[in-house]
């Protein structure tokens, strides 16, 4: 993994991180999982979660998937459509594999439930959290990159 790869991964998973994070507590909240907002669960969640984000970034190529997908859609490049159809395969791989994720780690790992809550969890915030995560990696996206190139001195 480049140093370029590995700056706009960081970059790019913080905002997400802390969205998808914000996202499960609300919906925690609002399926009567949690009595209110805990800013202590949502720093470890956040913390736990944006791990996770790197660790998908190095190990699975959902960036060369997405470009893949939206090259063979026909887009052009440096559109929002192109953006758009990339963040569609990037943002779809990461929300499975974080929803997943993170419902074990809250709801086994750190509340005690039994693993079969995962896949209950996962159907309750899959949706609200690919919508959010969607939108603002869509909007983050272009300023990640420029500032991911400005920090790596490339063009």
């Amino acid at each position: 993994m480049n140093k370029f790869r590995i700056v706009k991964s960081l970059l790019m998973n913080a905002p997400v991180s802390l969205t998808m994070s914000f996202v499960a507590q609300a919906m925690n909240i609002l399926l009567g999982h949690m009595p209110g907002f805990d800013s202590g669960s949502m720093a470890v969640s956040f913390v736990f979660s944006y791990l996770v984000a790197c660790l998908i970034a190095i190990f699975i190529p959902s960036d060369s998937l997405g470009l893949a997908f939206a090259r063979r859609c026909g887009a052009k490049e440096g559109t929002w459509g192109f953006d758009a159809l990339v963040n569609l395969v990037v943002n779809t791989i990461f929300s499975v594999v974080m929803t997943l994720v993170m419902g074990w780690f809250t709801a086994c790992l750190l509340g005690g439930a039994p693993l079969s809550a995962v896949p209950g969890g996962f159907v309750e915030m899959i949706l609200p959290v690919w919508v959010a995560c969607y939108a603002v990696s869509l909007l983050t996206q272009r300023p990640a990159l420029r500032l991911a190139k400005k920090l790596c001195g490339e063009r």
